[in-house]
């Protein structure tokens, strides 16, 4: 009986404890959950978009400068002129990264050569004409005549124009337009044995009288007299054509020079074998060989062998009044592009390699002389040899070319040859040259 109790007594606690009594159990099934609604969901496309590319500045398009010019003035030279050129090029392309200059070699003269070139190029093929160019100062005038070459007076600045020599400023005039930059030079002047001569000869008299031997060309070159003669010629305010290019020869002042070389060959001072030195190379030897005093020597033979020779100092070409004159020879730098932007670049080329220093730097490695007084300032005083060059610079004349100075020269050739073998008297060569002049 009492396991019955407990049975029942069990079963009520946990009826209790699941919180359900019998009324609790559900009679009926639960009701149906509602079915949701479908709700529609649009679905909004983004548009597709092209990605945006950052803008870049613009890159300057290369400029290539072509210039013309000859072996001895370009980067190709195996020498230290070359490379020295080589670097400044480069310093120039570095600080101007939009620029390449383009060299292109050609023959100095003659057929092939840059004249020649420019005028059958100019004909032929226009676009084919360089930027600029270097030419020797003889053919600049030409060049320039056949309007190949553009004005420089507003491209160049002042300070450099100012600053060449008189002769470089001269010899860049065409119609009074400045259409050349003449960038390096030689000179002649003398040298002398300080063995057989303590002191140079200043004028004639002072050669005449000394008792030594005495060289210069005196036998032509291409039949034209040499500029031995001229110099001298220029000395005595003697002037070889006028304003207007015709010639301007002064008959007394002619045979006063034939009369000094007379009378130095007479005397023995200039010997017979100046006749057959056409060239101041041919002198050179002669004066190596210590067989004479005195001898006219370019300023760049001077300066490639001065370090070998001994007893030797340099001096002014001995004149009738101890006037300081010399001849210069050269090559310039010319703008030949018309394209205003392009002429621009080129102008700045040029002010950049006749920069004091840069100029300096290179005419001395190639033993070439600067034409701006300010590249000689960079050269300093301490050598002797620069202040004096420096003088003579400040006194030489250009040299001239063309067809009425060969003719001239020429005829001047012809009377030195007569005076020298005594076939004429100085007064009678004279008069024939004025005479084959005029007709």
């Amino acid at each position: 009986m009492v396991k019955n109790v407990t049975v029942v007594t069990c079963l009520t606690i946990l009826l209790s404890l699941s919180g359900c009594g019998p009324s609790d159990v559900p009679t009926t099934s639960p009701p149906p959950q509602p079915v949701p609604t479908a709700t529609a969901v649009t679905v909004t496309e983004t548009p597709t978009t092209t990605p945006i590319t950052p803008t870049l500045p613009a890159v300057p398009p290369v400029i290539t400068l072509t210039l013309w010019t000859a072996e001895p003035f370009s980067p190709s030279q195996a020498d230290t002129s070359g490379q020295i050129l080589g670097q400044q090029i480069e310093a120039f392309a570095a600080a101007h990264p939009d620029v390449v200059v383009e060299y292109v070699l050609k023959k100095p003269y003659g057929k092939g050569g840059i004249l020649n070139f420019l005028l059958t190029t100019s004909e032929a093929v226009p676009a084919a004409m360089p930027d600029l160019v270097a030419i020797d100062t003889i053919e600049l005038k030409d060049a320039a005549q056949a309007g190949l070459l553009q004005p420089l007076d507003e491209l160049i600045s002042a300070e450099l124009q100012e600053d060449l020599f008189p002769f470089a400023q001269e010899i860049g005039l065409f119609e009074e337009q400045l259409v050349g930059l003449q960038f390096e030079t030689d000179i002649e002047h003398l040298i002398y044995n300080t063995n057989k001569l303590e002191e140079p000869p200043l004028t004639w008299t002072d050669v005449l009288t000394d008792e030594v031997s005495y060289v210069f060309p005196a036998g032509g070159r291409e039949g034209l007299v040499n500029d031995a003669f001229i110099i001298q010629y220029l000395a005595l305010g003697g002037q070889l054509v006028d304003e207007t290019g015709q010639p301007a020869l002064n008959t007394e002042l002619i045979a006063q020079v034939l009369q000094f070389y007379r009378d130095g060959y007479e005397l023995g001072v200039i010997p017979p074998s100046v006749l057959e030195f056409k060239t101041l190379d041919d002198c050179w030897p002669v004066y190596l060989s210590a067989e004479i005093a005195m001898t006219n020597v370019s300023s760049r033979l001077y300066l490639a062998d001065r370090e070998l020779l001994m007893y030797t100092q340099f001096a002014s070409i001995p004149t009738r009044d101890g006037n300081v004159a010399t001849l210069s020879q050269g090559w310039a730098w010319a703008i030949v592009t018309s394209d205003p932007a392009r002429q621009a670049l080129a102008a700045q080329l040029i002010e950049w390699l006749m920069e004091p220093e840069n100029s300096a730097k290179w005419n001395l490695a190639a033993w070439h002389l600067p034409t701006r007084r300010a590249a000689f300032e960079v050269l300093g005083t301490e050598d002797s040899y620069y202040p004096f060059l420096s003088k003579q610079l400040e006194g030489a004349h250009p040299r001239l070319a063309g067809a009425v100075y060969s003719n001239v020269a020429r005829v001047l050739q012809q009377g030195v040859e007569r005076v020298m073998t005594g076939e004429a008297t100085p007064q009678e060569a004279a008069k024939a040259i004025i005479e084959s002049i005029a007709k």
